[in-house]
């Protein structure tokens, strides 16, 4: 039975597995293994930025990344999703959906009105499950800039 959970810092090594396999997936180069495991353990250390971790009998087979906040548009606190994933071999097995049923359950717990994440134009099959589990779609572009760059 999965067990979804908060990590420990016990989780460490599954946790950077798979954000290695999500940034695989993406197509994204990830960071130098020492610095992403010193960010992950600096998240961990967060009261408002944590990974649930889907966890079948001791072995962590999927996560979810959480960041709380305050919403000037709601005022009230609300939940970004980040970095979703379940290991290619334990997908379509209803894992996804049960991190999901936890974020939202601890998000509720915390007083957030709105839980939300951001998802690839390409990413078609995230865009059918997150629509399957009642998430409204809505549009907007994203901005960025690159603050390593001169």
């Amino acid at each position: 039975m999965v067990l979804y959970r908060q990590a420990t810092a016990t989780d460490i090594p599954a946790l950077l597995a798979l954000l290695r396999e999500i940034m695989e997936h993406h197509g994204v180069q990830p960071p130098e293994a020492t610095r992403l495991a010193a960010t992950v353990s600096a998240i961990l250390d967060q009261p408002d930025h944590l990974f649930l971790v889907a966890d079948d009998n001791g072995q962590v087979v999927g996560m979810c990344a959480l960041i709380f906040s305050h919403s000037t548009w709601s005022a009230s606190p609300v939940c970004e999703l980040q970095d979703l994933i379940v290991t290619r071999v334990r997908r379509r097995l209803h894992v996804g959906r049960g991190l999901m049923a936890a974020a939202e359950k601890l998000a509720r717990a915390r007083g957030c009105t709105r839980l939300f994440l951001l998802a690839e134009p390409w990413n078609l099959e995230a865009h059918a499950f997150y629509r399957s589990l009642g998430l409204l779609e809505k549009t907007c572009l994203y901005f960025e800039r690159d603050l390593t760059l001169e």
